[in-house]
């Protein structure tokens, strides 16, 4: 976008992780390219790493990601100074700057999105992101705060002159861990990589999606129930073929199942409430939900077709009605008593019917348990 920049302090020495984090992989790329795309990819021109520890090695990665390069010589006094050396540089043109450390790498192109949105209408000193009500990154920083930033003698750091702002300030809600989690350590490195392009919502990110809705604590209730018994089916599933070893179907993801399953209602109530939900979950990043999402009102299993986590979510929301049990032939006698009396209607409800019992028998099957009688988990989406 024309007018905005990104700072990307990348001049840590890593101590606690051990490792040089801009460099270590993460997904497809490094980390630090994972924050350069996230901002190229939301259309921001102009783009700038700050190095300071290994500065040769971490700028070649930076120009090779697109990036510009400014040195901290400074750099051993703390993050501040990056930021102080980013700011100089920023061009004359620029109207307000993101300010994304380069070892907070989970953050998802919706966010930037939604801040960029929201400064284009209100144009607030301060924009951050709010996951469930408390700040993150990357925070959007109107122009005229460099000046502050130049001007301060480092105490408190940037949080110092941004909360001299705070009458000024915004904040965005979004469905985004990425803009709470940082990357210090080796641990926080395995949970980044366990994250990276999951492509589903983590549980917190289900309440904080289901927070930009309507309220509807029904609908809230029996996602939760459909999400407890789809896990215990995913679990019992992998169970038995975990015990086949490698000659089935590969074992289930059961984050997605979990992250589809709360989610899949969050559009009820409108049109076309299965689509409306994918598109939703897609447009905050969560694109392996959306999929699932899409599917779970019906959907046909072939005859060779192993079960996936879309048939798990899709036959748990069957056998749930409100937030108790139901059993098949229950819930679609009652939909025959609403919409029998249509010849077109009967048949589409029979049709239904029996697509749903192909996948209830083959998870019968295949996990010989009956998915009817598993112990479901306990979730609360409040």
């Amino acid at each position: 976008m024309h007018g905005m920049a990104a700072l990307i302090p990348a001049a840590g020495f890593s101590s606690r992780m051990g490792r040089l984090k801009p460099l270590l992989p993460l997904g497809d790329c490094s980390v630090l390219a994972r924050s350069v795309r996230l901002f190229r990819r939301a259309g921001i021109a102009d783009i700038v790493v700050i190095t300071g520890h290994r500065a040769d090695e971490v700028g070649r990665e930076a120009e090779a990601c697109g990036a510009r390069v400014v040195h901290n010589p400074d750099f051993e006094q703390g993050m501040f100074g990056s930021f102080r050396a980013g700011v100089a540089a920023l061009r004359p043109d620029c109207t307000a700057f993101f300010a994304l450390p380069a070892d907070i790498p989970l953050v998802r192109p919706s966010t930037v999105a939604a801040l960029r949105a929201d400064f284009a209408g209100h144009g607030a000193a301060v924009t951050y992101p709010a996951f469930l009500g408390e700040r993150g990154h990357p925070p959007l920083i109107r122009a005229d705060v460099v000046s502050d930033i130049l001007a301060h003698d480092g105490t408190g750091g940037l949080r110092t002159v941004l909360e001299a702002r705070e009458p000024e300030a915004r904040e965005v809600a979004v469905a985004d861990m990425g803009t709470m989690l940082d990357m210090d350590r080796p641990e926080h490195y395995e949970r980044a990589q366990a994250m990276a392009d999951a492509g589903y919502p983590q549980p917190d990110e289900c309440r904080a999606l289901w927070n930009m809705r309507e309220p509807n604590p029904a609908l809230r209730e029996h996602c939760a129930a459909v999400a407890g018994l789809a896990l215990a089916m995913a679990e019992a599933l992998n169970e038995r073929r975990a015990a086949n070893g490698h000659a089935g179907p590969g074992l289930l993801d059961t984050g997605l199942v979990l992250g589809a399953a709360l989610t899949h209602d969050i559009a009820k109530g409108g049109r076309r409430h299965a689509q409306a939900g994918a598109d939703f979950l897609e447009s905050h990043g969560f694109p392996r939900a959306a999929r699932i999402v899409a599917d779970h009102a019906d959907l046909t299993l072939a005859p060779d077709q192993p079960l996936g986590e879309r048939e798990i979510v899709f036959l748990a929301d069957k056998l749930v009605r409100g937030s108790g049990r139901v059993e098949l032939e229950s819930r679609y006698a009652a939909k025959m008593e609403q919409y029998g009396h249509d010849p077109d209607a009967r048949a589409a409800i029979q049709a239904r019917l029996e697509r749903a019992r192909t996948v209830n028998e083959q998870f019968t099957i295949e996990a010989v348990r009956n998915p009817a009688l598993l112990d479901a988990h306990d979730f609360d989406l409040f």
